[in-house]
């Protein structure tokens, strides 16, 4: 497999091609940058390999322990972890997950410890869905949504190509 460095070169000269052709599809600057930047990050610091202690793994600092689930969840280089079609997916769901129980216990821990009551679980729903509804809304909306979750799968995609190329590059000149 190509190393991290190699993963990130290759993510970083298909930014521009990225932003060319966003901008063909959308015909808008903000969504070509989200989508170029979503592609980056997807790349760089979410793709496939956070099933394991590597490069984009350790780029999260103090906040990997969030991916330590994932990790004993996924095996490496599972169709789960590493497939084209639900790999990204899967991410984005699991982080969302994640961010969600952290928000509630946080919510839960100020309530309870703070204010000295426990919080209405009706309320914060509430508050979640204004929270949700209000980003969705602000700015260009939903192609927002769609140009990051493209860009988030993009970024992974090519690692994934890149480890398929490399694999079928090895294959091939070991017959010769």
């Amino acid at each position: 497999m190509p190393s991290g460095k190699t993963h990130d070169l290759i993510t970083v000269l298909l930014a521009v091609p990225t932003f060319v052709v966003a901008w063909g599809v959308t015909n808008s600057w903000l969504l070509s940058g989200v989508a170029t930047g979503a592609t980056l990050f997807g790349g760089l610091m979410f793709g496939p390999d956070l099933d394991i202690h590597s490069t984009q793994y350790t780029r999260w600092g103090v906040f990997r322990f969030l991916w330590l689930p994932y990790q004993i969840i996924f095996r490496h280089r599972s169709r789960w972890s590493h497939g084209i079609m639900f790999g990204t997916l899967i991410r984005v769901v699991y982080f969302a997950l994640v961010l969600t129980l952290l928000a509630v216990g946080g919510i839960y821990v100020r309530a309870t410890f703070i204010a000295g009551t426990p919080p209405d679980y009706g309320q914060l729903l509430h508050a979640w869905a204004a929270i949700r509804d209000g980003a969705i809304s602000y700015g260009v909306g939903r192609n927002a949504l769609f140009a990051t979750f493209a860009g988030l799968w993009w970024g992974a995609a090519i690692h994934t190509l890149a480890d398929v190329g490399w694999s079928m590059l090895r294959k091939s000149t070991e017959i010769f």
